[in-house]
């Protein structure tokens, strides 16, 4: 790993489901781990998902949505893992990933 970027954790996500009465339970729906490999970074599991009233889908969260042909993701320093720059690819080298997230 580059010396320059630092080392992350791992983080547990988290949803509230609410009951009768006020009471209010925390469960781990997911989680996220910048050192898996590119898009299986986000593990979440939809159906355990209490959602407000009116809301059905799980939002988009990401800086930046993908990378053009000939451009590949380049890590922001100081910003979460989903953030990147579109760098232009070195010359001779091509990748083998699309890179839109699904």
């Amino acid at each position: 790993m580059d010396e320059k970027m630092k080392m992350e954790g791992e983080y547990d996500i988290q949803n509230f489901w609410n009951f009768p009465e006020g009471l209010r339970r925390k469960v781990k729906v997911g989680k996220f781990s910048p050192h898996a490999p590119c898009g299986q970074q986000l593990s979440l599991h939809e159906d355990l998902i209490q959602w407000s009233i009116g809301f059905t889908q799980t939002p988009r969260s990401v800086c930046t949505e993908r990378c053009g042909p000939g451009f590949r993701k380049s890590p922001q320093e100081g910003k979460p893992a989903c953030c990147f720059s579109c760098t232009p690819c070195p010359e001779n080298e091509i990748s083998n990933e699309t890179g839109e997230w699904n």
